[in-house]
C-alpha cells in the first residue's frame, strides 16, 4: 500500500481484517536411527548419514534393503522305524546368535501398527566391503542422532539396533543424548526400550534388573525426562526371519546309515562333471603358435587372453579396444567364461557339501575327520578368498556388465586393461601363459594355472571318504547330516519344505519401541495427539516375552523413589496384547506425567511458533497484538472443539494474553520483546477408574 500519492488517479487498497491461521504440525513422524543392508539412492552408500524420508516399506526396501540374514538357525532331524515305516521328527531351533540388526523388522512393526511417513538415518551397512560384519557403535548411532538436529519434521526418536550395543553404559548414554536433543529442540519425543527384558550382567559385572538399571542410568533432571517414555517388556512377533539357506546346518540322525554312501556317490558324480568343465575353460595345445591368431589356442580363458593380445586381428594398442570393435565380440567371450566359471563353482559347492556331510558323520573320530578336512581345504583354497576363483568370477561379472554399458572408447579401454581392477588382470589370476619364441616350435610357458591340480585334489577327497565307507565308521547319520538347507532341496524336497515352514513359525523377539511408534501414529490419526496411546492392541504380536501381573505393574507404573514410570505391555484374556501405560519418565510430575499431555504441548508449541514467525519485525503495537491473539485463540478453539482441551466454554479451556501492562512492560517493548502467554487445560487420561459401591436401605 502506497504511503504517499503523487499521480492523480484511482488507487486500490486491500485491508487485512482476518488474522492468519495456524496449521497443525505433524505429530507422529518417527526417525529410525540404525544400520541397514544398503543405503543407496543413486550411487552405493550415498544415503549413509543422510536422513531420508520414506512413506512405505517398499520405499525402505528400495533404498535400504532388507533384514540381515540369520546364519545360526540349526535343524535336528531324527528318523525312527516304527512298524516298518519311517517316522521323521523335525525340530527347528531359534538362532543361537540372533542378529542384532533389527531395523528392517522394526519398520515392519511400525507400518503394521499404523505408521505412515518416517525418516531413516542409516549410520552404516551391516557389512564392510570385504564381507566382515560391522559392530553396532555408540559413536555411529550418536552421530546419526546429531544429524536429526537439522531436520525439522521428525517428532519421535527411535534406535531399533541400540540393544545390540556391547556396553549397557553406551545404551543409556545414547538415550540420554536423545532426551537432551528433545529437551533442546522441544519438538520431539523419545520412545525408549530397556537394554534387555530379563536380568543381565552389566558393564560392572553385576547381575541387574533392566528396570532398576534404566532408572539408575537415565539420571537426568525432570525437564529432560518429560520428553521420553519407556516400554517393557519385549515382544514376540509373527514376523519371519530372513535367513541364509547356505548357513542353516542340518543334524540328521537315522536308523538308516546312508550319509557317507550318498556323499561318496555325489563326489563321484561331481568328479565326472569336473573334467569337461576344466577343459572348456583352459584347453591349450602344447605347441600353440606364438602368433595369437592360431586356432590351436582354445577354451574360454585362452580365447580371452588371445583376444586381448590381438583383438579382431589388430595389434595390441589402445585403439583396438573401442565400443564398436570390442563390445559385441569380446563380451560374448566374457559371457561364455562366466557360464563355465559358474558351472565350476556349482560343482565345487556340491563337492564341499558332500565332503562336509561325511566330515559331520565321523566328527567324533579325529583322524578320519582330519584326513578329509585336509584334502577338502586344499581343494576349496583355490576358490575361496582374495584373488581366488569366486572372487575373480564376481569381479568379471561386474566388469562385463560395465563394458556392455560403456558408451565411450576410453571407458572400454579402462575396464579391459588400465583400471586397478580390469579384465586382463582378473583373467590372468586364473590362467596366464607366455609365448616362447626362437625354439624349433613356438611354445607356451604357463605361469599361472589354478585348475592344474583340481582333479587330483577331488580324487584325494573321494579316497578319504571311500576309506570311511569301507570301514563302516558311520553308524547313525542320515543322508542330510552335515549339510545345509540349500543343499537338501534336491535330496529331500519334502523335508526341505517342512523346514522352511517351521522356520517361518519361529517368533522374532523385538524391543517394543517400533510397534509403539506405529501406535502413536494410529492413535493420532484416529483420535488426536491428546488421546493416550494406551489400551490399544498391537498388531503382529503373539505375546510379550514376560507376563506382567497387577503386582508387577505396581512397581513399574509408580516409582516411589525417583518417579521414573515404565509403561507395561500386557496380555489380557480375551483381549490380546495391549499397551497398558501412558506415562513419561517424569511420572511424579503433575504437569508432565502423561505422554499425550507432553506431546500435545509439543504440537501446539511448534504449530504456534511456526505461525507466529510471520510477525517478527512487525510493529510491536496493539494492532499486531490483536492479530496474534486472535490467530492463537482461533487455533485453540479448534482444538477445544476437537476434544483436546477441557472446559465447558473456550475461556475455561485456555487463555491467550498479550499487551502492554498485561504481559509486557514498556522496557520490554523498548528491548524488542513481544511476550505472549498461553495457558491450556489439556485433557488427561483416566488412568484409574474407581467404582464405589455401597448398600442402600430398602425403601418400599
Amino acid at each position: 500500500m502506497a504511503t504517499t500519492y503523487k499521480t492523480p488517479g484511482v488507487y486500490v487498497e486491500e485491508i487485512v481484517k482476518f488474522p492468519p491461521s495456524i496449521a497443525q504440525v505433524e505429530t507422529a513422524i518417527p526417525a529410525f536411527i540404525g544400520y541397514t543392508e544398503k543405503a543407496t539412492k543413486k550411487t552405493a552408500g550415498d544415503l549413509i548419514n543422510d536422513p531420508t524420508r520414506i512413506t512405505s516399506l517398499l520405499d525402505y526396501e528400495n533404498y535400504f534393503g532388507s533384514a540381515y540374514p540369520e546364519k545360526t538357525i540349526s535343524v535336528n532331524i531324527t528318523d525312527v522305524e516304527i512298524g516298518g515305516k519311517l517316522q521323521r521328527d523335525i525340530v527347528v531351533n531359534q538362532p543361537s546368535s540372533p542378529s542384532t540388526f533389527l531395523m528392517y523388522y522394526a519398520l515392519q512393526m511400525y507400518f503394521a501398527n499404523g505408521g505412515g511417513p518416517c525418516y531413516i538415518v542409516s549410520v552404516n551397512t551391516y557389512e564392510k566391503e570385504d564381507g566382515t560384519k560391522n559392530l553396532i557403535s555408540f559413536s555411529e548411532l550418536d552421530g546419526g542422532l546429531a544429524l536429526l538436529k537439522s531436520e525439522d519434521e521428525p517428532t519421535l526418536i527411535l534406535f531399533p539396533d541400540a540393544a545390540g550395543l556391547a556396553s549397557d553404559n553406551d545404551f543409556y548414554a545414547l538415550y540420554k543424548s536423545a532426551l537432551t536433543q528433545c529437551h533442546d529442540m522441544q519438538d520431539r519425543f523419545a520412545i525408549i526400550d530397556t537394554y534387555r527384558d530379563v536380568e543381565y550382567v552389566n558393564d560392572d559385572t553385576d547381575l541387574v534388573s533392566p528396570i532398576d538399571e534404566i532408572r539408575l542410568k537415565l539420571n537426568q533432571e525432570k525437564d529432560y525426562l518429560k520428553y521420553g517414555a519407556v516400554y517393557f517388556p519385549y515382544l514376540k512377533t509373527i514376523l519371519d526371519y530372513k535367513y541364509d539357506e547356505n548357513a542353516i546346518l542340518i543334524n540328521h540322525i537315522s536308523y538308516k546309515k546312508d550319509a557317507v554312501p550318498i556323499a561318496l556317490g555325489e563326489l563321484n558324480d561331481a568328479n565326472t562333471a569336473l573334467t569337461p568343465i576344466i577343459a572348456a575353460l583352459r584347453t591349450i595345445s602344447d605347441s600353440a603358435d606364438a602368433d595369437a591368431t592360431n586356432d590351436n589356442i582354445v577354451g574360454a580363458i585362452p580365447s580371452i587372453l588371445k583376444y586381448t593380445q590381438d583383438p579382431l586381428g589388430y595389434n595390441n594398442n589402445n585403439a583396438d579396444f573401442t565400443v564398436a570393435k570390442t563390445i559385441p565380440a569380446f563380451t560374448t567371450l566374457l559371457d561364455a567364461l562366466i557360464v563355465q566359471l559358474n558351472n565350476l563353482v556349482e560343482i565345487k559347492k556340491n563337492i564341499k557339501n558332500a565332503a562336509n556331510s561325511a566330515i559331520a558323520s565321523v566328527e567324533e573320530l579325529a583322524t578320519a575327520d582330519d584326513n578329509i578336512i585336509v584334502v577338502l581345504t586344499a581343494f576349496t583354497g583355490g576358490f575361496e578368498g582374495t584373488n581366488k576363483i569366486e572372487s575373480v568370477l564376481k569381479n568379471i561379472i561386474d566388469l562385463t556388465a560395465k563394458i556392455k554399458n560403456a558408451d565411450t572408447n576410453a571407458k572400454v579401454l579402462s575396464l579391459v586393461k588400465t583400471n586397478a581392477t580390469n579384465i586382463i588382470t582378473e583373467v590372468k589370476k586364473l590362467l596366464d601363459y607366455t609365448p616362447v619364441l626362437g625354439l624349433p616350435d613356438n611354445t607356451l610357458a604357463i605361469s599361472t594355472d589354478v585348475f592344474a591340480n583340481m582333479t587330483t585334489q577331488v580324487t584325494a577327497i573321494i579316497t578319504e571318504v571311500s576309506n570311511i565307507n569301507v570301514a563302516g565308521i558311520d553308524v547313525n547319520n542320515g543322508a542330510m547330516n552335515g549339510r545345509y538347507l540349500a543343499d537338501i532341496e534336491p535330496l529331500e524336497n519334502a523335508s526341505y519344505n517342512i523346514i522352511k515352514s517351521e522356520i517361518s513359525n519361529l517368533p522374532i523377539t523385538l524391543p517394543p519401541s517400533s510397534a509403539l511408534a506405529g501406535v502413536y501414529a494410529r492413535v493420532d490419526n484416529d483420535r488426536g495427539v491428546w488421546k493416550a496411546p494406551a489400551n490399544v492392541g498391537l498388531n503382529y504380536v503373539i505375546k510379550p516375552t514376560i507376563k506382567i501381573t497387577n503386582g508387577d505393574q505396581d512397581n513399574l507404573n509408580v516409582d516411589t523413589v525417583a518417579g521414573k514410570s515404565i509403561n507395561a505391555i500386557r496380555s489380557f484374556t480375551g483381549k490380546g496384547t495391549l499397551v497398558w501405560g501412558a506415562r513419561t519418565l517424569a511420572g511424579n510430575d503433575n504437569e508432565w506425567r502423561y505422554i499425550p499431555v507432553r506431546r500435545f504441548f509439543n504440537m501446539a508449541e511448534e504449530s504456534i511458533k511456526k505461525a507466529t514467525e510471520q510477525f517478527v519485525f512487525e510493529p510491536n503495537d496493539a494492532n499486531t497484538w490483536i492479530r496474534v491473539r486472535a490467530m492463537i485463540e482461533n487455533f485453540l478453539i479448534l482444538q477445544w472443539r476437537a476434544g483436546a482441551l477441557a472446559g465447558a466454554k473456550p475461556e475455561q479451556a485456555f487463555y491467550v494474553r498479550v499487551g502492554l501492562g498485561q504481559t509486557m512492560s514498556a522496557l520490554d517493548i523498548l528491548e524488542g520483546l513481544m511476550i505472549v502467554e498461553i495457558g491450556m487445560a489439556v485433557v488427561r487420561p483416566a488412568e484409574f477408574i474407581i467404582l464405589r459401591f455401597s448398600h442402600k436401605m430398602q425403601e418400599s
